[in-house]
């Protein structure tokens, strides 16, 4: 019986090529979307997960302060008073660009983590050549990665070679992992040794006479014994009330593998992932794969009147409602196996495609591991089943005399139904084109708002760590960039809009709004240089340099001064307030602009030369500044970055995910027309004989076709009025992370109902132009 359904099912699909293309290939477009993102979202959940410890792995965090933050020396304190702790060690990711120099050559890496021994013995790190059972055998040794050694070393051996870390700390490499892989919440280019006072990177100052107080903040990690009760050690932690004071107020454990997904705490030091995306791709995962079902559905339901007679003839000669029931059923699940082999097929030349989207890598491999084969295996059957079942039930329930007669068969409850699926697929359409155009108007606001200073043709320059001997040659270099024709300002400064490093308390007098304030330290050409505008007070003047400084607009409404006389602010042995700049962003679009301090100043060293060029002067102008550069520092690192591109690369998250919703969305859209023109076809063949009736007593062509197209129209409409509140609330909730964002405003909604209108008219107009311009007597032949 098996063997008999299925042939009859081959040759179904045979005998009807047509349909058959349009519904596989429709469902494998669905359901290679729906895999592509399936294997995102597991590659996103699985994060850390590879560790072979990684369900004994926790994270000490200070409950009561919300932080990851916590002293090196809590290690210990636990490790030596807990025996349900098998082992701990420490964590610091510094996830910035590092200077570093190979045989005096330097160069930048992504970033630098300082660990200590133990962390190769609590985290599953793979290495590839060197000592893994000490990989630092002293501190002044380096682990790098795989890609690191061939960017530093090349093909040599990369094991006892000298790296020297910012100019000053000779590091000698005694160790090569692998990379660690995209699924990991921390990642590094070089692994130095915590136990180097260089690696501690954060200190807390207390008391500056007690060194008791000083703190040196890591992220503590535990490895707890397979049977100890996490919950019971976390309440004796708690009971020792005096143990882990001051270092942290009240203890609490995160496990590893919420960390990339759930973390709450600051001070993690771990890439964050997006647990509202992954939401939102399995919405759209499952909506897509919705629309797939729906379609295949209603083009089942459009080929009913070529396959009434042959139901009928069965019936007649004593078929019963189960065999006619199975053979529908095997039909739907054969165009499912197929569509999946399809799809799977699409994911693999798709691959590259989603990788960029996702900004990942997908192991397509996944989908055919144990128990991964199984479970895809029955969603295929399952997903067969549910597309057929409903064709299945209502097209094995019809009386033969009917069938036979050329009757309408499905009316009604029935009608009713398929009408409400096809509002469904216009409303999800209308949804997701409201939802690109606001993305996308958002990504044009931000990018193109005004950042408070002039960054056209603006560079910022990296200054690399240089040794006092060698600050001559950077003093060279900015003056001899001052010469050039092709530069009309230039200031150097410590942090820049889109990077403040520096903030420091306020302590001003006479006031309780006192704050820890973002502190530029520049010099006095910052302004002219910036086209950031006094408003308030006066300009820098002759021999202003450590005397004075400036706040921008935020920080006077602050402190809610009304002038500033006699307005110091307190730091660095106190500044006179002498003017007031305009707002400018110092951080992304997020975040709304706060309180900013500009100190005129030259303590501390620079981070950055910000050049800015004449109008047509920065293509031969940056060759001189580069040409500059190797002249006077050759061997020191060249790393410049244009101050539009740097905002604008602020947000590419937010290209990224206008991209994913704008390329889902075309495909969801695509997957609904296939649907829609199925019910276009559908449509115009029910009605046929009326098509030929109205021809004859003089019907135009346009009649016919507005005759069928307004059911079509009727749909969109009522789609529009349920998806305008559904897009209204999803974008107003996407917009509430933007602290300045674009409109929304009513004439977008209208914009998103006539396209979906648009889109729905032109994929059945051509199939009612073609019912229209029929020969009447076709349909009319046999009455």
């Amino acid at each position: 019986m098996f063997w008999y359904y299925l042939k009859t099912a081959i040759r179904n699909l045979w005998n009807n090529k047509k349909f058959s293309i349009i519904n596989i290939t429709g469902f494998a477009f669905g359901i290679s979307i729906c895999l592509a993102i399936a294997l995102f979202l597991v590659n996103e959940y699985l994060c850390d997960r590879y560790h072979e410890h990684a369900d004994e792995i926790v994270r000490v965090i200070d409950v009561k302060n919300n932080s990851s933050s916590i002293d090196y020396r809590v290690k210990d304190i636990l490790l030596n008073n807990y025996p349900e702790i098998e082992n701990a060690c420490l964590i610091q990711c510094a996830f910035r660009p590092i200077e570093v120099k190979v045989n005096g050559q330097g160069l930048y890496l992504d970033n630098i983590m300082s660990v200590d021994n133990s962390f190769f013995e609590v985290f599953t790190i793979p290495f590839a050549t060197g000592s893994s059972s000490v990989p630092f055998t002293n501190i002044h040794s380096a682990v790098i990665t795989e890609s690191t050694a061939k960017i530093l070393f090349g093909a040599e051996n990369p094991v006892s070679k000298e790296i020297l870390y910012q100019n000053n700390v000779p590091l000698t490499v005694t160790t090569v992992i692998k990379d660690f892989p995209d699924n990991s919440s921390f990642s590094a280019s070089i692994l130095v040794n915590a136990e180097n006072e260089e690696f501690k990177f954060e200190k807390w100052i207390g008391d500056s006479r007690d060194l008791s107080t000083y703190w040196w903040p890591f992220r503590v990690y535990l490895q707890l014994n397979k049977v100890a009760n996490r919950g019971l050690l976390l309440e004796k932690i708690k009971s020792d009330t005096e143990l882990l004071v001051p270092y942290v107020s009240e203890a609490g454990f995160l496990p590893l593998k919420d960390i990339y997904l759930f973390d709450p705490t600051t001070g993690s030091g771990n890439k964050r992932g997006n647990p509202g995306l992954l939401k939102l791709l399995g919405a759209i995962a499952f909506i897509i794969l919705s629309l797939a079902i729906i379609n295949y559905i209603n083009l089942t339901v459009a080929q009913q009147n070529k396959r009434n007679k042959d139901t009928g003839v069965k019936k007649t000669i004593g078929a019963n409602r189960s065999n006619i029931f199975f053979h529908f059923l095997s039909e739907s699940v054969l165009v499912s196996l197929l569509a999946f082999a399809l799809g799977i097929f699409l994911v693999g030349i798709l691959l590259p495609v989603y990788n960029a989207i996702f900004n990942t890598t997908i192991d397509i491999n996944y989908l055919f591991r144990l128990p991964n084969l199984f479970i895809l295996i029955c969603t295929i059957l399952l997903i067969g089943l549910l597309s057929g079942s409903g064709p299945a039930i209502a097209l094995s329930g019809i009386n033969p005399v009917k069938v036979l007669s050329g009757s309408v068969i499905l009316q009604g409850k029935k009608n009713f139904l398929r009408n409400s699926l096809t509002v469904f697929q216009f409303t999800i359409s209308i949804i997701l084109i409201f939802c690109v155009i606001i993305v996308q108007r958002q990504i044009k606001y931000i990018k193109h708002k005004n950042p408070g200073f002039n960054e056209e043709q603006l560079v910022r320059l990296d200054i690399p760590a240089i040794q006092e001997n060698e600050a001559p040659k950077f003093f060279a270099l900015i003056e001899e960039l001052r010469k050039s024709p092709y530069i009309s300002n230039l200031s150097t400064s410590f942090g820049v809009p889109g990077n403040i490093p520096l903030s420091m308390g306020s302590n001003m007098e006479n006031t309780d709004k006192n704050m820890s304030v973002p502190s530029l330290l520049v010099d006095t050409a910052f302004l002219e240089t910036f086209g950031i505008k006094v408003i308030k007070g006066r300009n820098i003047e002759p021999g202003d340099l450590e005397k004075v400084c400036m706040i921008n607009e935020a920080a006077w409404r602050h402190f809610e001064f009304k002038d500033l006389e006699n307005k110091r602010f307190n730091n660095f042995g106190g500044y006179d307030i002498v003017g007031v700049v305009n707002d400018f962003h110092f951080r992304s679009l997020h975040d709304e602009i706060g309180p900013a301090c500009i100190i005129f100043t030259g303590r501390g060293r620079p981070t950055t030369i910000n050049v800015r060029f004449v109008s047509n002067g920065t293509s031969p102008g940056m060759d001189y500044v580069r040409e500059t550069w190797q002249k006077i520092l050759p061997g020191f690192p060249f790393k410049y970055q244009f101050y539009d591109e740097w905002f604008d690369s602020m947000y590419r998250s937010e290209e990224r995910f206008a991209k994913t919703i704008g390329l889902f969305a075309v495909l969801a859209i695509v997957i609904s027309c296939i649907g829609i023109l199925g019910l276009a076809i559908f449509s115009s063949e029910r009605r046929t004989k009326e098509i030929g009736i109205r021809k004859v007593n003089g019907a135009t062509v346009s009649e016919v076709v507005t005759m069928l197209n307004k059911d079509f129209v009727k749909w969109v409409v009522i789609a529009f009025i349920v998806a305008v509140p559904v897009s209204w609330y999803a974008m107003n909730k996407w917009l509430e992370s933007f602290a300045y964002k674009t409109s929304l405003s009513w004439w977008i909604f209208v914009l998103a109902g006539v396209l979906a209108l648009g889109i729905a008219l032109l994929t059945v107009s051509w199939q009612s132009w073609r019912a229209a311009t029929r020969n009447p007597v076709e349909a009319l032949r046999y009455e």
